[in-house]
């Protein structure tokens, strides 16, 4: 299956917009400033993505649930006041609504990091510092300090990590701090 052009991607963005808005009680047929009106509110969601610092190739899908969500709450008529009136309801949903979808990426867990040995073009010498962090943290750390340090590093946020180690999110972030603080003192004092 080949990957579909640049200039295809509006046009399924408003296919796409169009049919969810038939689905929760819209109109199936799509005029021309409807058409204009999701390409519209698609760069308008780009440009939030971007400065939000989500991944491009999160975008569109971030896009599409973020119409979906709109659609729900805003009838397919009212969109084009969603993106005329700065001060409408509407556009205030509009703004919930992208909101909503940044916090919700920012949220979703991570894959987890490859290790360094896996990565093409990493050295023995990452292996090595990692290793050197470790046996610094196994001396002078805690098993609790070790095991956030862990999760951190495979991409695990303060909160999901303080769900798995049952505590609060503020007492994971102080034994992180706590910990990079005694492993920096002693590999300084190490060199």
């Amino acid at each position: 299956m080949s990957k579909p052009q640049r200039n295809d991607r509006p046009l399924k963005f408003a296919a796409c917009a169009v049919a969810v808005a038939a689905a929760v009680g819209g109109s199936t047929l799509a005029s021309a400033s409807d058409v204009n009106t999701i390409h519209q509110i698609e760069r308008y969601c780009t440009v939030s993505w971007r400065n939000a610092g989500i991944d491009q190739q999160d975008w569109p899908d971030c896009t599409q649930q973020a119409l979906q969500e709109l659609l729900e709450r805003v009838s397919q008529n009212q969109l084009q006041t969603a993106m005329r009136n700065n001060g409408s309801p509407e556009r205030r949903e509009l703004n919930r609504t992208v909101w909503r979808t940044i916090k919700r990426w920012q949220r979703a867990p991570r894959p987890a990091q490859l290790e360094a040995s896996y990565l093409p073009g990493q050295s023995e010498q990452a292996n090595g510092a990692w290793e050197e962090v470790m046996t610094a943290a196994r001396k002078h750390l805690s098993r609790r300090q070790i095991q956030i340090l862990e999760l951190t590093r495979d991409g695990w946020q303060a909160s999901e990590i303080a769900g798995k180690l049952d505590m609060s999110a503020a007492r994971v972030s102080d034994e992180k701090y706590k910990a990079i603080r005694k492993l920096r003192d002693q590999l300084t004092s190490a060199v």
